[in-house]
Order: structure tokens, then sequence, then C-alpha cells
């Protein structure tokens, strides 16, 4: 196409392109910018350590005084509760559907009340439904919600591995929603840290370079065209 035209107008066509690449110019977005997103891993060595990362996982029902947790509380004080019918829970069937590298959990593991685990049991027969509680010490708690790792993603066990990972505007849904991971015989829990970053020296100085040359091409085209 450029072989039909005049040589002011590839000037001019090439000047244009150039000062239009620099919006194309940054790979993570339009102005250049972007969000970088550390994520810190350390293994849990401690109960005090197991019992933040227990509590504040996504997998933990908490029934503070923020939500009523009514039947839950019934279950820790009375025992098991029946009824007729069934229920439907995560596992079984619906297992299947289930993404758990950008899902949310669907149902808790796991209930804590009055700084007690529990983990929530369903047994069901006859067309009845006993939904129980068997509690559990901060570390079977643990334990009863961490993800092995060879069920997560491939930045997951990279951080485990390395102690760490950087990633640009891009998140870790296990790290997001604090899920504790299994690896090697240990349990790992991951940090957060968030950093806004500009244009780099280097953008700017292509993106300057690019606008110099591309208005040099333009203006040239012109003088030429007025000849």
């Amino acid at each position: 196409m450029l072989s039909t035209l005049t040589k002011p107008a590839v000037l001019l066509v090439v000047g244009i392109g150039l000062l239009l690449n620099p919006v194309y110019f940054a790979s993570d977005d339009l102005t250049g910018s972007g969000t970088e997103i550390t994520y810190t891993v350390e293994a849990i060595e401690n109960e005090s350590d197991a019992e933040r990362v227990v509590e504040f996982s996504e997998q933990t029902l908490r029934c503070g005084t923020e939500q009523a947790c009514a039947l839950e509380r019934q279950i820790a004080s009375e025992g098991a509760v029946e009824y007729n019918g069934s229920v439907q829970t995560l596992y079984g069937s619906e297992l299947d559907q289930w993404n758990p590298y950008t899902d949310a959990w669907k149902r808790y593991k796991l209930v804590t009340i009055n700084n007690e685990f529990y983990i929530p049991t369903t047994e069901y027969w006859d067309n009845v439904t006993v939904l129980g509680h068997e509690n559990a010490t901060t570390m079977e708690a643990l334990d009863h919600i961490a993800v092995p790792s060879n069920e997560t993603t491939s930045n997951v066990r990279r951080a485990i591995e390395t102690g760490s990972i950087t990633l640009t505007d891009q998140r870790i849904p296990e790290f997001e929603r604090s899920d504790p991971i299994a690896h090697d015989g240990d349990v790992y829990y991951g940090t957060r840290s968030t950093s806004n970053w500009g244009l780099s020296e280097g953008i700017l100085l292509g993106r300057l370079s690019l606008f110099i040359t591309g208005g040099s091409l333009i203006v040239s085209a012109w003088s030429r065209q007025g000849r």
C-alpha cells in the first residue's frame, strides 16, 4: 500500500503512526501505570499464628456480635439438630462445578463461637438430616481448612517455594480468600502488600522520542506537499 503513496504521504502516515504508538507503548494499561501486588508466604509454626489464620479465612464462619448464627449457636450449646429433608452442600455432586482458583467458597467449612472451633457435620438417612458440630483444636481446625498445594494455581506453589511473588495488576485467589495452604507436610499462609507505580523513565523517554520523531515527519510531509 505504501508503494502507491507519494513520499510526503508516506511521511505523513508514518508520522501519525508514531504519534499514536505511545498510546499502546505500555504493556499494562493505557497510562503506563499499574499496581504491583506482592504476596509474602510463611509457614505457620505456632498455635497463635494458626488461630489468626483460621479465624480470618473465608472458609470460617465467625459467629460474633455482627452475625446472629442462631442455628450454629444452638448446635454448639444443645447438640445436633434434626429435621426432615436434605441439605445442599458444597461437596458431592456440586464439587465438579466449583473452580477453586477463582470462585469464593460457597459454604463455610468451620465455625468459631466464643473462641472455640467447630467442624460442621451432616448426616442423612431415611429423609432425615442431622446437623452437628465436632469440636476441634486450633491445629485440627487449621488442617481441616488447609488447601492442598496441588489443588492451587502455579503462582501459589511458586510463592511457597520462593517465599514471595510480585505480580502486576493480577491477584492470587487463594491468598485473597486467606486460605491456608498445605505443602510438603507444612501449612503456609500469605500476606499481601500493594504499591502503585507510574510511568518509568524509559517509557517517558521512549514516548518523547516517538513524539518528536512523529512530529518531525509530519512537518516534513507538509513541507514537501507544499512544494
